[in-house]
């Protein structure tokens, strides 16, 4: 391990959060989405360190990462990881579930956030089409019947394969989203006293945010997340949005190479170059 490459877990409010840093520069902190871990940005950790000091974490319930007791609450547990690493303000990447929860932290934590790029960002306060109301009660009943394996491939064929052939989408990648699936869902669910404290609208305020923000979508991701996009677009007052052809909902690990272009342009931009 490098001298400047850091990992272990702390105890944050609510949880055990397992966490990574490596790098020197500008900070650089990457969430991961829904359906995966932090290995979702392995590709991003080790090749923007070379310019960024980046951190990456396992929200409570993924990966490596679990639930004590009592409330958590994401901007918290950010807060507190941030402090635990003498960070005081930085850059974010964060992907679709990871976007709410970055448009969250930044809207209560403005100075402590430089710009944000987010890959198919969800949104507080969103009122789901009526595909994501029937994909979020299948998933539930798949998952009360212990259905681990089904749970994992409708996950898969929902967010990743879409309605394209199967071969068109890495075996690596499939593996690799496919293994992160299973992690998660044999971790089991929060203790009776855990509890989100959640954040109920934030669309309101898009047009407050100060900061530049860029936003990428895959050209075949749900459909929800196309229309969340275009409602940022117009509402926040700095932003990029790029769309990625031929790749879905983590377009990052569908195209790394023009994922990794598109995003170190953006954070190239706007890092201080004194």
């Amino acid at each position: 391990m490098h001298s400047n490459e850091l990992k272990g877990i702390f105890n944050a409010t609510g949880a055990n959060i397992y966490y990574e840093s490596k790098g020197n520069g500008e900070n650089l902190l990457l969430i991961h989405a829904g359906i995966v871990d932090s290995r979702m940005w392995d590709n991003e950790f080790n090749l923007l360190s070379e310019k960024y000091r980046v951190v990456r974490f396992d929200l409570p319930g993924f990966g490596l990462s679990d639930f004590t007791e009592g409330s958590y609450n994401y901007n918290l547990i950010i807060n507190e990881l941030l402090i635990h690493l003498d960070i005081h303000y930085t850059h974010i990447l964060a992907a679709s579930f990871g976007g709410k929860i970055a448009l969250d932290f930044y809207l209560e934590n403005p100075a402590k956030c430089l710009s944000l790029a987010l890959l198919s960002p969800a949104i507080s306060g969103w009122n789901a089409s009526t595909f994501l109301q029937n994909y979020e009660e299948k998933e539930e009943r798949l998952i009360d019947e212990g259905k681990i394996e089904e749970t994992a491939q409708y996950n898969y064929a929902t967010w990743i394969q879409r309605n394209r052939s199967p071969e068109i989408i890495n075996p690596d990648v499939k593996q690799l989203i496919m293994d992160m699936q299973r992690k998660i869902l044999t971790k089991g669910e929060p203790n009776v006293s855990s509890e989100e404290i959640e954040v109920e609208d934030n669309i309101s305020q898009l047009n407050n945010i100060e900061i530049p923000v860029l936003i990428v979508n895959g050209q075949c991701d749900v459909p929800d997340f196309l229309e969340i996009a275009e409602v940022m677009i117009k509402e926040i007052p700095n932003v990029k949005n790029i769309i990625i052809p031929n790749t879905a909902h983590l377009a990052n690990l569908e195209s790394p190479e023009l994922f990794l272009k598109i995003i170190s342009e953006f954070f190239a931009e706007n890092t201080n170059k004194s």
